[in-house]
């Protein structure tokens, strides 16, 4: 990497560091989603070694691993003297995001050598996605299984793209696969994309498919062993590992759940007029891109159980859906191009195929969990459910950046579009708004 190249790079990552620890600092724990669920949750952890149950409402049914480093971390803050220890576990979430960002860099890199526009595009978008900063800052897991789906991305890349079948790299991946699955169940989509990417090369490979079968083969087991007892636990208890035991609608057929709107409707013109809650309510396409880039449940930005937003955090609002329309397209974009050139190729570059499938996979796991439990209040569609996918996203994006910046008529417009943007992103990202009088 040039540097220049490097300088940029550094810019991105100190940016994102500055703002998640900002963040971190003004942002109050107890106002994110299910904030209390969640801090309950580790309190009951650590304080008395125990999971929460059903009798209560809480996140029974979540995974222990971020709840117990999130109640390590706020015993630490309270060691440490802080006035709001839980502070400590939204600084922890700070380094996650930015350990996600440089393996996003480090897995761009790998991937496509060579092409440091695309390295740049991509971190860009990482370190200014709106729905990764906001959800950085609260007293959440995602951004803990965020971080271990990312590693586990770039330890099959550089497996598949190295041929490095060896046992300890498969251990270590399956490692950090279960580790992911103990976080969020919605890490389970990043261990089918790895285990698909790695039969899918073993079974095209001209040499070598022993070892990679046999490296598939550890990876699986190393991630049942470190998953397979929470699964057990909540399998004896709840019959279902996976699935939650309460939901009304089980009884309905899952294709009759949701009506034809829920999957086609943009939430048009509202998505512009009225960007926030509750207007849109359902609309699978409108209310996920509004929590992608703006604050539609009113966690963020403005406060939904006081009030609607003010006149300039509404403008700011549908400030924020405007400029989502480009990276987003440009994502879409590169994606469907990804996909193309691999089944053109025939998998010249199966670790590609890593970034490829996890959108897809993405979307419909998520498409599954939102359509299984309908909620009138529209509260299972967020785009955080979908946070894993993001570096897949942002890698797409760099992809149509890096092409479209080889065409010299575009490529000034682009990226003056794009900068500006990101400027004007900034008010939305850094919390509390003090940015707002120079922005």
């Amino acid at each position: 990497m040039a540097a220049r190249e490097r300088a940029l790079a550094a810019l991105f990552l100190a940016l994102l560091a500055a703002i998640t620890l900002w963040n971190a600092r003004s942002y109050p724990p107890g106002d994110g989603y299910d904030a209390a669920q969640h801090s309950e949750y580790a309190e009951s952890l650590i304080g008395e070694g125990r999971i929460p149950g059903p009798e209560t409402r809480s996140e029974y049914y979540t995974p222990p691993l971020f709840y117990a480093l999130a109640g390590a971390a706020t015993e630490a803050g309270e060691a440490a003297g802080l006035g709001e220890p839980r502070k400590a576990a939204q600084a922890l979430n700070a380094l996650l995001a930015l350990g996600t960002a440089l393996l996003t860099l480090a897995l761009a890199r790998l991937l496509w050598p060579g092409r440091p526009v695309l390295w740049l595009g991509a971190l860009g978008f990482l370190c200014l996605l709106p729905v990764l900063v906001k959800t950085t800052a609260m007293f959440h897991p995602e951004p803990l299984s965020l971080f271990l789906s990312t590693a586990a991305l770039f330890l099959a890349a550089r497996m598949v793209v190295r041929g490095a079948w060896s046992w300890p790299s498969a251990a270590a991946l399956g490692v950090v696969l279960g580790a992911g699955q103990l976080v969020r169940a919605f890490a389970l989509w990043t261990f089918a994309v790895v285990v698909l990417t790695l039969l899918a090369v073993a079974l095209t490979a001209s040499a070598g498919r022993r070892r990679a079968l046999g490296a598939l083969l550890v990876t699986v087991l190393a991630t049942a062993a470190v998953a397979g007892p929470w699964y057990v636990r909540q399998a004896t208890r709840y019959t279902n590992p996976v699935v939650h035991p309460h939901n009304e609608a089980a009884a309905v057929p899952l294709w009759e759940r949701r009506p034809l709107a829920f999957y086609v409707d943009p939430g048009l013109p509202e998505i512009f007029t009225h960007p926030y809650r509750p207007a849109f309510t359902n609309l699978a396409l409108a209310e996920t891109y509004a929590e992608l880039w703006g604050d539609w449940y009113g966690v963020y930005a403005w406060e939904a159980a006081d009030r609607d937003p003010s006149a300039g955090v509404e403008r700011q609002l549908a400030l924020q859906h405007a400029l989502g329309l480009v990276p987003t397209a440009l994502g879409v974009v590169g994606w469907l191009g990804l996909l193309l050139a691999l089944a053109r190729s025939r998998l010249a570059d199966p670790a590609r195929l890593l970034v490829a499938l996890l959108p897809l996979a993405g979307i419909a796991g998520y498409l599954y969990f939102t359509v299984s439990y309908p909620t009138p209040d529209g509260d299972v569609l967020k785009a955080t459910y979908l946070l894993t996918t993001a570096p897949a996203w942002a890698l797409a994006f760099g992809l149509a950046l890096d092409r479209l910046a080889h065409r010299r008529s575009v490529r000034l417009a682009l990226l003056a579009l794009l900068a500006v943007s990101a400027l004007v992103n900034l008010r939305f990202l850094v919390h509390g708004d003090p940015l707002g009088g120079l922005l």
